[in-house]
């Protein structure tokens, strides 16, 4: 039986999440109605009248954010121990499947079609509309149109149950296969379970709940998922004349996580592992201080 340090778990966590998503994703979509009259009433009855419905829903949500967690600390482990050198592509692959997780996120925010996710989403869309050159395109590719219809619930819930779930089964594979050679022992099995047994309790103990209905105006104040906190801060920091360089420092750090392998050649020595880890802490201190600040602000 072969034991790996905690520091090893992330990427247990990670597959584990993704199995439960997929696993109640399917259970939901037996209720769910992907239309803008009928999407919030189905997630309503769901929680309401269907067996379980509430524990689905809430390990359905509980899990989406353990998955991103885990990705991020796992990609944070490769970059301190300087793995991501010796394997760029898997490094690649790994970037793929933050990127589709976090579209996963996006895409689902709206099929609850609440005021959170509606609103969610008119914003978000509104800033990508910033984008220079190209904003107005990627808005229009995004919604159906230039507003939110069934159109665009529709277009969500396909994205969302099919081609992300394709794409990030991919990449999924491609980078557990590239690293596992598809071993798996029963000390990762039981750890699996571990975490599936702990999100089950979390979300029995701290149920998803729903906002209200989509309304013609914002009531309330609406903030990012916590991941997209830091860039809530930079966009309260620019004035409105700069919102179109929210987009452009988005797809920055996208760029600079994903190239770093062929950006950082140099021979691995004591003090470049140094360097890595007070980089690392630098990140999450960083990370944690912006995501504080946006909750605060």
């Amino acid at each position: 039986m072969s034991r790996k340090p905690i520091i090893y778990w992330p990427s247990i966590a990670m597959v584990t999440c993704f199995i439960l998503l997929i696993f109640t994703g399917i259970l939901l979509g037996l209720w769910y109605e992907p239309s803008p009259e009928y999407a919030y009433e189905s997630i309503v009855f769901i929680s309401q009248y269907v067996y379980f419905g509430q524990v689905m829903l809430s390990l359905h949500h509980w899990a989406t954010h353990l998955l991103i967690i885990s990705i991020l600390l796992h990609m944070l482990r490769i970059f301190v121990m300087g793995t991501y050198k010796r394997h760029p592509q898997t490094w690649m692959m790994g970037t793929m499947f933050l990127i589709a997780s976090v579209l996963f996120v996006f895409s689902g925010y709206l099929l609850r079609f609440d005021e959170v996710g509606y609103w969610s989403i008119k914003i978000t869309t509104s800033l990508v509309s910033y984008t220079p050159f190209v904003g107005s395109f990627l808005q229009e590719l995004i919604l159906g149109g230039s507003s939110i219809t069934s159109l665009t619930v529709s277009r969500f819930y396909m994205v969302h149950i099919c081609l992300l779930t394709i794409i990030t089964l991919t990449f999924l594979g491609m980078h557990y296969y590239s690293v596992k050679k598809i071993r798996v022992s029963l000390f990762e099995v039981g750890v699996g379970m571990m975490i599936a047994g702990f999100l089950m309790l979390f979300s029995v103990l701290y149920p998803f709940q729903l906002a209200p209905g989509p309304s013609p105006e914002l009531l309330t104040s609406l903030k990012p998922v916590w991941f997209f906190l830091w860039l809530y801060v930079v966009e309260r920091v620019l004035s409105p004349s700069l919102n179109f360089l929210n987009s452009l420092v988005l797809i920055a750090v996208v760029l600079l996580i994903s190239l770093l392998p062929y950006a950082d050649k140099g021979e691995e020595t004591e003090k470049s592992e140094r360097k890595r880890i007070a980089i690392g802490i630098l990140f999450v201190l960083i990370f944690l201080l912006l995501t504080v600040l946006g909750y605060l602000w």
